[in-house]
């Protein structure tokens, strides 16, 4: 059953590292027979998330869970504008990737880009009112 299709957005507080977001379904096949249904929504071609902040504290752990169970995919560092894994926040505890955007499967075609506005006005300026940098994705039906 499809619940049609999913963008979300916004600041998870999760460090997630380079840890996989998806299970891929020849992973599956080992353990239980996958229903074909099933099979056509998981991409076995898949890029892995590419990150920049390779921490992942265990509390993370819940972020990539919903990723993998609700089969959303994290679109920071697997688009053309950011294959440079640049970093979300510039804090005083240093800098990290907390923001992010998730997609259903059907929606990946569709992402042109997503960019990670490294403007300085943005984040590091002394009238900035936020340590997180704005995030753009481009994306088409």
């Amino acid at each position: 059953m499809s619940l049609g299709s999913v963008l979300l957005a916004r600041d998870f507080n999760a460090r997630t590292g380079t840890n996989t977001d998806f299970i891929h379904c020849s992973q599956l096949a080992d353990v239980v027979l996958v229903p074909h249904a099933i099979e056509d929504t998981l991409p076995n071609d898949m890029l892995e998330h590419q990150n920049r902040d390779t921490v992942t504290a265990s509390w993370h752990h819940g972020f990539l869970d919903l990723s993998r169970t609700t089969r959303l995919f994290i679109l920071n560092g697997r688009t053309p504008r950011d294959i440079s894994r640049e970093y979300t926040c510039l804090s005083n505890k240093g800098f990290n990737t907390v923001d992010y955007f998730l997609t259903t499967a059907d929606q990946l075609e569709g992402v042109k880009y997503l960019e990670v506005n490294c403007d300085e006005k943005y984040s590091s300026h002394k009238d900035a009112h936020s340590d997180h940098r704005p995030l753009v994705l481009i994306i088409t039906q």
